[in-house]
């Protein structure tokens, strides 16, 4: 069968004009990735030079053999260019003109007037090339080895044929003076094997630019994620150094006011500036807690107890904390209880407390003077308890409520006076306190339109009510203490709360010397800081017990963190080290004396610490709890309710 030269020189123009445009189109769609453009640059080229190839007779010598030739040997320059970007190697731009070059001067030679020596140049600058395209990919990453394989052997097959004619050209003994287009057996099989090598190319580099894409979208999936984690991590570490950081020094505000506050010696005058002292750090307090617990939400690391909630003790306890605030602006506080309402829900009191108390907080914050709010507790016939506030205040537009629920974040609109104070927490904390209860907490507007209605739906189930009548607790005996801390602050507080209930008290600025003074006499009690110079309190405490194994007759020291950092890593720390229990900066009387009053009675014969311990006072998590946040600006959140 014989097929004609010109018509396979079309159809491998048309088929390199379209597969070019295709290439070029992707390029512009990815365009990061390298080498697309030069393969459809090339595929064009190629085409181009093709047709003028197939047009010989109709266009003259300089346009069909030598521009032809020319644009042909550019294409296959942007091949090689393509195939070592791919690859992120370097292409010079004189490298991909030289064959062009070298074309151009040999065309000025007399002997171009013969078909064999034209042959025999076009083949040797447009062979060449192929092969050192087939070494490029041969060469490559080692990343889709079959498709890299198949281009290899592509390039390096076209290349073969091409060279192949050299041999064939120099056999003839005669050679000949024409501008004839060539039309024999060995032409047409170079020309189909372009086609179909055209066709090949494409499809296996198209598999092979796919597998690249999908190696870069999983490694930059991998590199956000790595990214995430060090944020989530350094903001971790940030908050667990801005924990230590501030409450450090709200131990020596809030314990110094509660000593001052029990000192009646004071001008009634000086009794409130100290009420102030203590209030603004609570309210400082507050806000740490608050940031800290919606980090705790958003790395999954809250942890909810399971405890029976009296919701009556709830109720009375919340209303408690607003019903100062809201008398200042004659606010009414109201409540609705329904009378199916359980008395006991298991769950976690201090964390419902929390929820209910920045709902009421927001509400009395937001309500004009002479306004009402209502707390309203309802039974809903599948057992679910339902919690609402209802307040007459301007309410929240449709379109406002959308930014509800964000961290720090203020409607726009709101009253002056109020604007001016809230972090934009409470109602976020809540948010996330809710749905980690599985819960809905959501808004609406209130009755006839007025004013605004927050409301909480969750599943808790019921509890039997709790024996009543307990007796007070008992005071504790008096104690030998030994309080470790590198911050005289801290050491002034905790010796003034402790020796005002005639607790025996000793002071240790650093772990050497308090392993000095307990060489010298033992504790029953040892308050350890763990973040100090030197050795730290964890060190410390490790020392300590090892003291105790090495002689089996010394007492038991009972060892009580205090620290501004209660991470779950800073916890294990101290269970690790021997510690009986943490407790949280800034440090109250109650927490405290709490401490003291768990502890086992004093006993010469107790084991040291080889042997198991009893009971710990108090374990590591969770810490014993803080006292109710008394000023209601603590809690509140910066939206209107």
């Amino acid at each position: 069968m014989h097929l004609d030269t010109t018509t396979l020189l079309l159809l491998s123009a048309v088929l390199g004009a379209l597969l070019g445009a295709i290439w070029l189109g992707l390029s512009l769609h990815r365009h990061r990735t390298t080498g697309l453009g030069e393969w459809g640059t090339a595929l064009l080229c190629l085409a181009l030079g093709t047709m003028l190839l197939g047009a010989r007779g109709a266009l003259p010598d300089l346009l069909s053999i030598d521009i032809g030739n020319l644009v042909i040997l550019l294409g296959g320059g942007f091949c090689w260019r393509g195939a070592r970007r791919f690859d992120g190697r370097t292409a010079p731009a004189w490298i991909v003109l030289l064959p062009g070059l070298l074309w151009l001067a040999a065309m000025r030679m007399p002997a171009r007037e013969f078909v064999e020596y034209r042959v025999v140049v076009a083949s040797v600058l447009s062979g060449l090339p192929m092969l050192a395209i087939a070494w490029e990919f041969w060469r490559g990453r080692p990343e889709g080895l079959a498709c890299r394989m198949l281009l290899s052997g592509g390039f390096a097959l076209h290349g073969g044929l091409t060279l192949l004619r050299i041999p064939v050209m120099l056999l003839q003994a005669d050679w000949t003076r024409t501008s004839v287009l060539p039309d024999n057996v060995w032409v047409q099989i170079i020309l189909l094997e372009s086609i179909l090598h055209g066709v090949g190319t494409s499809f296996a580099l198209l598999a092979l630019f796919r597998e690249r894409g999908e190696r870069q979208l999983l490694e930059a999936t991998a590199a956000s994620r790595d990214a995430a984690q060090q944020a989530s991590a350094a903001k971790s570490r940030f908050l667990a150094w801005m924990s230590h950081e501030m409450r450090t020094p709200l131990n020596g505000v809030l314990g110094l006011s509660q000593v001052l506050s029990e000192n009646r010696s004071l001008q009634p005058s000086a009794q409130e500036q100290v009420a102030v002292i203590a209030q603004a750090g609570q309210h400082l307090l507050a806000l740490v807690n608050d940031v800290l617990d919606l980090a705790l939400v958003e790395a999954g690391r809250l942890t909810l107890q399971e405890a029976p909630v009296p919701l009556g003790v709830l109720r009375e306890n919340t209303l408690a904390l607003v019903r100062p605030e809201a008398a200042r602006k004659g606010i009414r506080l109201r409540t609705d209880i329904a009378p199916d309402l359980p008395a006991n829900v298991r769950g976690d009191g201090r964390r419902l407390q929390q929820i209910l108390l920045n709902l009421l907080a927001n509400a009395v914050k937001f309500t004009p003077r002479g306004g009402e709010v209502c707390l309203s507790m309802q039974c809903w016939p599948d057992g679910s308890l339902r919690l609402a506030v209802t307040d007459t205040g301007p309410g929240i537009s449709a379109t406002q409520r959308a930014l509800l629920f964000r961290d720090f974040t203020r409607l726009p609109g709101a009253a002056r006076e109020a604007a001016q104070e809230g972090y934009g927490l409470g109602l976020a904390i809540s948010a996330a306190l809710v749905q980690a209860m599985q819960g809905t907490l959501g808004v609406d507007a209130g009755p006839e339109g007025r004013g605004s209605r927050f409301w909480v739906h969750l599943s808790l189930p019921h509890a039997p009510a709790e024996a009543t009548g307990a007796a007070a607790p008992a005071a504790a005996p008096v104690r030998d203490v030994l309080v470790v801390d590198d911050v005289a602050v801290n050491r002034m507080v905790v010796q003034a709360l402790l020796q005002s209930g005639g607790h025996v008290v000793r002071q240790a600025a650093s772990g050497e010397a308090a392993l000095a003074l307990l060489a010298e006499r033992g504790a029953e009690l040892v308050l350890m800081d763990l973040q100090m110079p030197g050795m730290d309190g964890v060190e410390t405490a490790r020392r300590i017990r090892k003291q105790e194994a090495q002689e089996p007759g010394l007492p038991r020291t009972i060892i009580i963190a205090l620290t501004g950092e209660l991470s779950e890593e800073a916890q294990e720390a101290c269970r690790a080290a021997g510690m009986d229990g943490c407790l949280a900066k800034p440090v109250s009387r109650a927490n405290l004396y709490a401490v003291l009053r768990g502890m086992p009675a004093p006993d010469p014969s107790a084991p040291a610490a080889g042997a198991t311990p009893a009971k710990p006072v108090h374990s590591c998590p969770p810490a014993p709890p803080q006292p109710p946040r008394s000023e209601p600006a603590a809690a509140k959140p910066a939206q209107p309710a």
